[in-house]
C-alpha cells in the first residue's frame, strides 16, 4: 500500500528531534527495527509529539504490523488534528484491511481539513465504492478531476466505477424482469428486494416488501424480507415485529428465535431477548450458536448463576472435541466464562479459568485480559498490569484493554503512564465514556487541573449524546 510521504516539522524537545533523525536514517537503510526502536525513544522522551507517533506508526506498517499501526495513527491525530499524513495513511491502511467504513470516515475528516486535495477524493472515492455507495463515489471523483484534471487516476476509476454501475443495473433489471414474468412467485420479489438493498434503493426495496405483503401476508418469507428492508433502515422496531410474526407464523424455526433475541437486546428489552433465546435453545439444543446467545444474554442481564452455568456447560461440553471449529468454540466458552465471573465479582474462580484456558490456548487475548481484569480484582496491581500490557501488545486496537491498563497505571500511581494509556483509549474509541474519565482522574492526579477538568467536560459531553441516544 503507498504511503504518504512524511513532512518534516518542527518538535518539541532535542532530545526527541535527534532520535527521530536517527530513525529517519535508519528508515531510508531499509532498516525498519532500528527505525521503530529510536522512534519508541523518541516517543518516551516527548509522549504528545504527534510527529513522533506518526513516524513510528510508519516504522510498523512497514514492519507488518498494521495493529499498532493504526493505533499510532490514531494518536498522531489526537495529538495533532491537523497532521493530514496521519489520516492519509491510517485511511489508506483501513481499506488496505477491509474497513471500509472506517476508511471513509477518516478522509471525511482529513478532507475537512484540506479540502483542496485531489489525493483525498480520491482515496474517499475508493472507499464510497468498496462499500457500494457508487453515487457517492462518482462525486468524489469528479472532484478531484476537477481539482487536478491531470490526475489519471480519478478518470481511471471513474471508467471502473460505470461499468460496475452498469452490471448492478442489468442484475436489478434482470430480477425484475423475473418478477414480471411469474408475479405470483415469492421468491422472485424478496430476490428483487434483496438486489434493491444491494443498491442502496431501500425505499425501492420497502415497496416490493408492500407487495409481497399484499400477495402472501401469512408467509414467513414475507416477514423475513420486511426484517431484513428494516434493518437497512435501521428501524430496530419494526425489524423485531417482523421476526416476531415470523415466529407467530413457524414456532419451530429456530433461526428466527435468534433474530428476534438480538433484536429485543438491542432495544433494551432483555427478558423478552432472554425469553427468545431459551426458545431457540429448546428448539435447537446442540447448537452453540443458541447457547451462547442465552448465555450472554444471561449475562448482560446480571443473572450471573445462570450465565456462569450456561457457559461452563458449552466449556464442558467441547473439552473432550478435538476439531478446529470446536477449538474455537472452546475457547471463546472460556472467555465467556472468564467474563461472567468476573462481571459477577467472582475473582478467584475467574482468575482459575482464565490460566485453565490459557494453558490450553496461550495465545487467547480475550483470556489474558480476563485474568488480568482478575488480578486487579484480587488487588494484585504488579500482576494485573503485566497481563494488561501483554495483552495490549497482542491487541492494540481494544480500546477497553488500553482503559483498564490506564485505570491500573493510575492505582499505582503512575499518573503520566496512565494519561497515555487513556488518550489510546480514546483515540481507538472516542465514544467510550470510561476512558475519558480515566484521562481526567489521571490528569487530577498529575496535577493537570486544567486539562483534568477540560476531560471531565468532554466525558460528560460524551454521557449526554449516549444518553440522548439511548432515549
Amino acid at each position: 500500500m503507498p504511503q504518504a510521504q512524511d513532512g518534516d516539522s518542527t518538535t518539541t524537545g532535542g532530545d526527541t528531534a535527534t532520535l527521530r533523525q536517527e530513525g529517519k536514517q535508519a528508515a531510508e537503510r531499509g532498516d525498519y527495527e532500528a527505525a521503530a526502536d529510536l522512534f519508541e525513544q523518541a516517543v518516551a522522551a516527548n509522549p504528545d509529539d504527534a510527529r513522533a507517533r506518526y513516524d513510528l506508526a510508519l516504522a510498523r506498517y512497514n514492519l507488518g504490523d498494521a495493529d499498532a499501526a493504526i493505533a499510532g495513527y490514531l494518536r498522531a491525530i489526537q495529538l495533532d488534528p491537523a497532521l493530514i499524513e496521519a489520516y492519509h495513511n491510517l485511511g489508506l491502511l483501513f481499506g488496505e484491511i477491509g474497513w471500509n467504513e472506517e476508511a471513509a470516515g477518516v478522509f471525511q475528516q482529513a478532507l475537512a481539513r484540506d479540502p483542496n486535495s485531489d489525493a483525498l477524493h480520491i482515496n474517499l472515492g475508493d472507499a464510497y465504492r468498496e462499500l457500494g455507495f457508487y453515487d457517492d463515489a462518482v462525486h468524489e471523483y469528479r472532484q478531484a478531476e476537477i481539482l487536478n484534471p491531470a490526475n489519471t487516476l480519478a478518470a481511471d476509476n471513474l471508467r471502473d466505477l460505470r461499468q460496475r454501475l452498469s452490471d448492478r443495473a442489468d442484475h436489478i433489471h434482470e430480477q425484475e424482469r423475473r418478477v414480471d414474468s411469474d408475479p405470483r412467485d415469492l421468491g422472485r420479489y424478496a430476490d428483487l428486494a434483496n438486489a434493491y438493498l444491494e443498491a442502496h434503493r431501500d425505499q425501492d426495496a420497502l415497496h416490493v416488501v408492500r407487495q409481497m405483503e399484499a400477495l402472501a401476508p401469512d408467509a414467513p418469507l414475507t416477514y423475513e424480507t420486511r426484517a431484513t428492508v428494516f434493518e437497512a433502515l435501521d428501524q430496530p422496531e419494526e425489524a423485531a415485529d417482523a421476526w416476531q410474526r415470523v415466529t407467530q407464523l413457524e414456532p419451530e424455526n429456530a433461526d428466527a428465535w435468534e433474530h428476534l433475541g438480538t433484536w429485543l437486546d438491542e432495544l433494551g428489552r432483555p427478558d423478552e431477548a432472554i425469553a427468545a433465546y431459551r426458545r431457540e435453545v429448546q428448539l435447537a439444543p446442540d447448537s452453540a450458536e443458541a447457547r451462547f446467545s442465552l448465555a450472554g444474554a444471561l449475562r448482560d442481564a446480571k443473572h450471573y448463576d445462570e450465565a456462569v452455568a450456561a457457559f461452563r456447560g458449552l466449556v464442558d461440553d467441547y473439552k473432550e472435541r478435538v476439531g478446529d471449529e470446536d477449538e474455537t468454540t472452546l475457547a471463546d466458552a472460556y472467555v465467556g466464562l472468564i467474563e461472567t465471573l468476573n462481571a459477577a465479582g467472582r475473582y478467584d474462580p475467574a482468575l482459575v479459568s482464565a490460566d485453565e484456558c490459557l494453558a490450553k490456548f496461550p495465545d487467547e487475548t480475550e483470556a489474558l485480559y480476563g485474568k488480568a481484569t482478575a488480578l486487579e480484582g484480587l488487588l494484585r496491581h504488579d500482576e494485573a498490569i503485566a497481563a494488561y500490557e501483554q495483552a495490549l501488545r497482542d491487541d492494540p486496537l481494544n480500546p477497553f484493554i488500553a482503559n483498564d491498563l490506564a485505570d491500573a497505571y493510575r492505582e499505582v500511581g503512575r499518573p503520566q503512564e496512565a494519561i497515555d494509556l487513556a488518550r489510546l483509549a480514546v483515540a481507538l474509541d472516542p465514544t467510550l465514556y470510561e476512558a475519558h474519565m480515566t484521562l481526567a482522574q489521571a490528569l487530577e492526579q498529575a496535577g493537570r487541573t486544567e486539562q483534568a477538568q477540560a476531560a471531565l467536560a468532554e466525558a460528560a459531553r460524551v454521557k449526554a449524546e449516549q444518553q440522548a441516544g439511548a432515549v
